[in-house]
């Protein structure tokens, strides 16, 4: 995991995008569970979401998960926090 983070912690959606889709998505869970998301109410739809803004980037918005946690891309990397 830490070869697809730059130095702010951020992730790096190339690197996110040339991992196995199953270890990709368990990069973003675990993101966005560190970022504040209850692990019982993060479900595989709200992964998918997060996922297409990696792999069918087509300048979408913010995706809101649980928690009040917002998953956004920016600058060719993925922004998991509370917002």
């Amino acid at each position: 995991e830490a070869g697809v983070r730059d130095a702010d912690g951020r992730l790096e959606c190339a690197a996110l995008h040339d991992l196995p889709p199953a270890v990709r998505r368990r990069v973003l869970r675990r993101a966005a569970i560190e970022a504040g998301a209850p692990a019982g109410s993060l479900f595989a739809r709200h992964i998918e979401e997060v996922d297409r803004l990696i792999t069918g980037w087509r300048g979408q918005g913010a995706i809101n998960l649980p928690g009040r946690v917002v998953a956004r891309r920016q600058g060719g990397r993925l922004v998991i926090r509370q917002g």
